[in-house]
């Protein structure tokens, strides 16, 4: 029988992949092209899943557990202080000037020292705070606010259980 750990890794790992999946869907068909904070969103989704992977393949039993806890727990809070700041964003959309929009997050990290790119894309611009969709009456970002304190939350069952 499988452990709890396992299935909860497991389980954090299938749901970045079809979270990832969603997003991808939406940009690609839906035509609801990413910001900078969603960008920065979907990375750090994509490395939780590959974290949760990993911990998944590897089964750790004692002391790699909380390495692993640490990691995906340092990730999650990043994913929500990111969906965090998208959505105080959308809140005051007001602080930004009309037509005010930047380059996506792959050209920015061509041509820019990469404190820069993080600056630039935490300051957030217009697209950040347009909200582009709903979801059972929810934005885009509160669902991946809800999503990030899920996956903190099969975290901390993985390190709780056995």
């Amino acid at each position: 029988m499988k452990s709890v750990s396992r299935y909860s890794y497991s389980l954090g790992f299938l749901l970045c992949l079809v979270l990832l999946g969603i997003a991808f869907y939406l940009q690609y068909f839906a035509d609801q092209w990413p910001c900078l904070l969603c960008e920065l969103q979907r990375f750090t989704l994509a490395l939780m899943g590959i974290v949760f992977l990993i911990a998944a393949i590897h089964h750790p039993k004692t002391k790699s557990r909380f390495v692993y806890f640490i990691l995906l727990f340092l990730l999650g809070m990043i994913g929500l202080f990111l969906a965090s700041r998208q959505l105080w964003l959308i809140a005051h959309p007001d602080t930004f000037a009309p037509g005010q929009c930047s380059a996506n997050l792959a050209y920015l990290i061509r041509v820019l020292p990469l404190h820069k790119v993080l600056m630039l894309s935490l300051q957030g611009n217009a697209d950040c705070a347009k909200e582009t969709a709903r979801f059972l009456s929810l934005s885009l970002p509160a669902w991946s606010l809800i999503s990030f304190g899920i996956l903190i939350g099969l975290d901390v069952v993985a390190v709780a259980k056995k």
